[in-house]
């Protein structure tokens, strides 16, 4: 057995390879829990890739990420990409490679070069957009390559909202791209992609969803993805709509209008559930950084609850000095999972002390974690994300 930083490698034991029957790695992280030990065999087992092609956007959102982070703007290199292609050939589980984080992918110049790298790989690939830049070019390229899913983010069923809160938008061109996509999927008698629409939900627009919901029709969207707002600054707090009752929001007429949408959580609950780690999945950012969700792959300020916090980002290793699947199998990433998946972190989003103790950033709680996600809404489905 071999120590390392806390943490204990069996490396070649009789248990490991009990353990590892069905694979040829012969390493496993033990943990002292106080139920007993906790094997984790480390192989690189991620069956899903998040990849931030750029953090560039042709629109100013008043939701948008980049008013409060402390990141640069910048977009993938080719290199960068063409070696995590290489990489993954490392995954035997890899299923889906979704094309999102927090720019716009189609004003990547190669985004469709490198989704067909990807899809010569027999790899699923989704896709989420503004949608302006959803050309009946685009749309071609993107049918030809097989694409199995594509969200779209729509915040208003019309551009009194929707031109407010993307600032630089225009509602009917992107809604007349998505009439043309569907359009080009009929006529190519397609079941794939399938069409979703992604809307953040704040006290401004939240009574359009039924509209928004009637006009799903139209351009062949399946579901219609509702998330609350994450304020990224402080005039955003009186927008927040959770901590509300849900029949309060979604009732009578509204729940029949929003039949086909997929509600957030509106209160928080005891439960906590992590997508990212549940799903097996890695984000890599446009530096080639390897990051375990969303919420640690950028530095930041949000709000909680009306709480100001700093959210450093927290990278595992980057595709340039390591391969994907060194980072996954690094005894600290494989451990991190670990306590996320059994939320071995303090619930500060609803503790009686949160005003006296509530830590500033998500550094250290009082567990005496050094990474904690204590206070994330994500885990609570508060926040949603496809």
């Amino acid at each position: 057995m071999i120590a390392r930083d806390g943490l204990t490698v069996v490396s070649g034991s009789e248990l490991a390879q009990r353990i590892l029957a069905e694979g040829n790695d012969s390493r496993c992280l033990v943990l002292d829990t106080d139920h007993g030990l906790k094997i984790i065999p480390l192989v690189p087992d991620a069956k899903k890739l998040y990849l931030e092609v750029t953090t560039g956007c042709n629109f100013n959102c008043t939701t948008c990420i980049r008013n409060s982070w402390l990141d640069g703007t910048g977009q993938m290199s080719w290199e960068t990409f063409v070696r995590l292609a290489e990489q993954l050939d490392e995954f035997p589980q890899l299923e889906t490679v979704h094309f999102g984080g927090f720019g716009e992918p189609l004003s990547h110049p190669k985004i469709l070069d490198m989704m067909e790298v990807l899809a010569h790989k027999g790899l699923k690939l989704e896709l989420i957009t503004n949608g302006s830049l959803l050309s009946t070019e685009v749309a071609s390229r993107l049918l030809d390559l097989g694409l199995e899913k594509i969200y779209v983010s729509l915040d208003g069923p019309d551009e009194k909202e929707y031109n407010q809160i993307r600032q630089g938008a225009d509602f009917h061109q992107v809604y007349g791209n998505l009439k043309k996509f569907y359009r080009l999927k009929q006529q190519r008698g397609l079941k794939s992609p399938s069409i979703n629409i992604e809307f953040v939900a704040m006290k401004s627009n939240y009574h359009r969803i039924p509209d928004l919901a009637r006009l799903l029709p139209e351009i062949g969207a399946q579901e219609l993805l509702i998330t609350n707002v994450l304020p990224y600054h402080e005039l955003l707090v009186k927008e927040v709509l959770y901590d509300r009752e849900e029949t309060e929001l979604f009732s009578g007429h509204q729940i029949i209008a929003a039949m086909r949408a997929k509600l957030p959580q509106m209160k928080l609950r005891s439960l906590r559930y992590c997508k990212f780690i549940e799903d097996k999945a890695v984000v890599v950012n446009w530096k080639g950084n390897v990051n375990p969700c969303y919420a640690l792959m950028h530095t930041y300020y949000c709000y909680i609850y009306g709480r100001k916090k700093k959210f450093y980002q927290q990278s595992f290793g980057n595709v340039n000095e390591s391969t994907l699947a060194e980072i996954w199998t690094r005894p600290d990433y494989a451990h991190f999972r670990s306590q996320v998946k059994d939320f071995e972190f303090p619930s500060c989003t609803d503790c009686q002390a949160r005003d006296g103790c509530a830590p500033p950033d998500n550094l250290n709680d009082c567990w005496g974690n050094t990474l904690s996600c204590s206070d994330c809404l994500w885990s609570r489905g508060i926040i949603v994300c496809p």
